[in-house]
C-alpha cells in the first residue's frame, strides 16, 4: 500500500471512529439527562370537576343565581322585543315624514336591543367565569391537601378529552364534593 492511501484510509477510520463516539456520548447524555429530568410518578387521582360544579352546594347556588340572573334579564329583553314588534306594527298606519321618523327611531331601537343582548349575555359570561374561578380555586386547595393526606404524587381533572379511563378507587371526587361542602359552604 503507498504511504498516501495509507494516511487517507488512516483519516477516515478516525473520522468513523470519531464520529462514533461522539453519536454515541451524545445518546448517552441524552438518556441520562431525560432519566434525571422524568421523576417516577407513583399514586395518581382524578377530580371530575363537572361533578363538583353540579353537587356541591356552593355550584348548585352558583347555577341557581347564574339562572335567576339570566331569566331577569331574559324578560328585560322580551319587554324591548315586544314593544318594538308593537311600534312595528304602528309603521303601516304612518305616511311621509312621519313614516320615516318611525322608521329611523325603530331601527336605532332594534340596535339598542341588540345591544343591550350582546351586554347581557357578556355580564352572564363573566358572572359565570368568576364563579368557576373561585370553584376552581377551591378545589386546587382541597386537591393539594388530598395529596398529602392520601399520599399522591399527581391529581388530575377528569373529563371526556383528557382522561379516558380511570380504574376503580383513582376517582377522589365523592371526597372533594364532602369536603368542598363541609368547607366552602
Amino acid at each position: 500500500m503507498s504511504h498516501v492511501r495509507t494516511a487517507k484510509l488512516r483519516r477516515l477510520l478516525g473520522v468513523a471512529l470519531l464520529s462514533t463516539s461522539l453519536f454515541t456520548g451524545a445518546a448517552l447524555v441524552e438518556s441520562s439527562t431525560a432519566e434525571a429530568a422524568v421523576p417516577d410518578v407513583g399514586k395518581v387521582a382524578v377530580v371530575d370537576m363537572q361533578r363538583i360544579l353540579n353537587e356541591t352546594s356552593a355550584g348548585k347556588s352558583a347555577r341557581q343565581k347564574l339562572e335567576s340572573a339570566s331569566t331577569s334579564k331574559q324578560k328585560k329583553l322580551d319587554k324591548r322585543r315586544q314593544k318594538l314588534e308593537q311600534d312595528q306594527t304602528k309603521l303601516a298606519q304612518l305616511q311621509g315624514d312621519a313614516l320615516a321618523q318611525a322608521q329611523e327611531k325603530l331601527q336605532r331601537d332594534y340596535y339598542e336591543l341588540q345591544s343591550m343582548y350582546m351586554t347581557l349575555q357578556q355580564e352572564l359570561a363573566e358572572q359565570e367565569a368568576r364563579t368557576l374561578e373561585v370553584m376552581y380555586a377551591n378545589c386546587q386547595s382541597l386537591a393539594k391537601e388530598m395529596a398529602k393526606d392520601f399520599k399522591l404524587d399527581l391529581v388530575l381533572i377528569r373529563d371526556q378529552t383528557t382522561v379516558l379511563y380511570v380504574a376503580d378507587g383513582v376517582d377522589l371526587t365523592n371526597e372533594v364534593i364532602k369536603r368542598y361542602d363541609k368547607k366552602y359552604k
